[in-house]
């Protein structure tokens, strides 16, 4: 029964990666909900994302469903905290619990934010005194179980709420993902698809218009009460992404354990991305990594760059704390992120396991 559902879905993923509209530059940028994106947590930032196929625990949640089932203790909780570009930020929470040793839950909730925008009109270009601060959310819950000893499966439901001024759009989305640790020693594969749902729509008050129909009709009765009036907003397409992944343990020793991953990201609404990362564990006290993502697009996009400029090389490191026993600890994770022409992203993770 396994093997036809995990062949069933790596078959879906092959579709779609081969029926995906990737390489339409005319779409780049166009999909809603695009915080969906941004990675939450250090670990799978500092190796340039390339996580799918070594991610555990709580961190999971956000990367591959299917990892939260490995996570180390029976509980676990994680916050993490982005420095973004451009003044912005998004703070990641994150809780799982073991139901059995062969199925895990979790909630998960990220908040982005994008800033104070000072509201100019054209009459007042220096500003009206109003001052915005748009906020996008999304609330998950996943869940994770082993369906062999080698084999793990998990999926997130996602609540997203987005809201500018007084105009909102809120929809759900849905990951799945497998993890495959096969029979040759440290090797794992791994496939996911994230943010799969039906397209978002912003609406609000503020798109009310009053319209006298004297004024709109010829001829029509000047007496006649006016009509408020809803402009509709256009729909779009949530970033849907299928991801195929590769972690593989080349180097065990007394001291530690280094971890090569790799991972190829098919997007629906951007650039697809290349990404590979090394991690070196040291005694499961201390990791050291880095990583790079690339977009292996030659083609020129709409703006005249030849690739995104958010991407490139991540570095970071992770202390672990043990706290009495095994089923206790503590951790502090760190990622930098490089950019091109924006300020470096930074991320700090705090988690705790008990």
């Amino acid at each position: 029964m396994f093997r036809q559902i995990f062949s069933a879905c790596l078959l879906s993923c092959a579709l779609i990666v081969s029926s995906a509209d990737a390489g339409d530059q005319s779409r780049i940028g166009t999909a809603a909900a695009q915080e969906l994106r941004i990675p939450a947590g250090s670990r799978g930032t500092a190796l340039g994302g390339a996580i799918l196929a070594s991610v555990s625990g709580a961190e999971a949640m956000h990367w591959n469903p299917s990892g939260v089932v490995f996570g180390g203790t029976k509980r676990e909780a994680v916050f993490s905290y982005l420095d973004y570009m451009a003044d912005m930020s998004m703070n990641y929470f994150a809780v799982t619990t073991k139901l059995r040793d062969d199925i895990a839950v979790g909630v998960s909730a990220k908040v982005f934010s994008v800033g104070d925008i000072v509201v100019t009109t054209e009459t007042s270009p220096e500003g009206t005194g109003e001052v915005l601060n748009p906020t996008f959310s999304c609330v998950s819950f996943t869940y994770s179980q082993m369906l062999t000893d080698r084999v793990a499966f998990g999926t997130t439901f996602k609540f997203i709420h987005e809201g500018i001024k007084r105009e909102t759009a809120s929809g759900m989305a849905f990951d799945f993902g497998f993890q495959y640790k096969t029979a040759l020693e440290g090797l794992t594969f791994a496939i996911a698809m994230r943010n799969f749902g039906p397209d978002l729509r912003f609406d609000g008050p503020d798109l009310d218009r009053t319209v006298s129909l004297s004024d709109a009709i010829p001829n029509a009765d000047p007496q006649a009460t006016s009509r408020i009036f809803r402009t509709s907003l256009a729909s779009a397409e949530l970033p849907t992404s299928v991801e195929i992944g590769i972690a593989y343990d080349f180097l065990a020793t007394d001291l530690g354990k280094a971890t090569f991953s790799a991972t190829f990201r098919n997007n629906n609404l951007a650039t697809d991305e290349y990404q590979a990362g090394i991690e070196y564990d040291v005694r499961h006290m201390l990791q050291l990594r880095g990583g790079y993502a690339v977009s292996p697009t030659g083609e020129a996009l709409p703006n005249g760059f030849n690739k995104e400029y958010i991407l490139g090389p991540s570095f970071g490191f992770g202390l672990n704390v043990p706290m009495g026993n095994k089923d206790k600890s503590f951790r502090v994770d760190y990622a930098y992120g490089k950019t091109e022409f924006f300020q470096d992203n930074h991320w700090l993770t705090v988690g705790l396991g008990f």
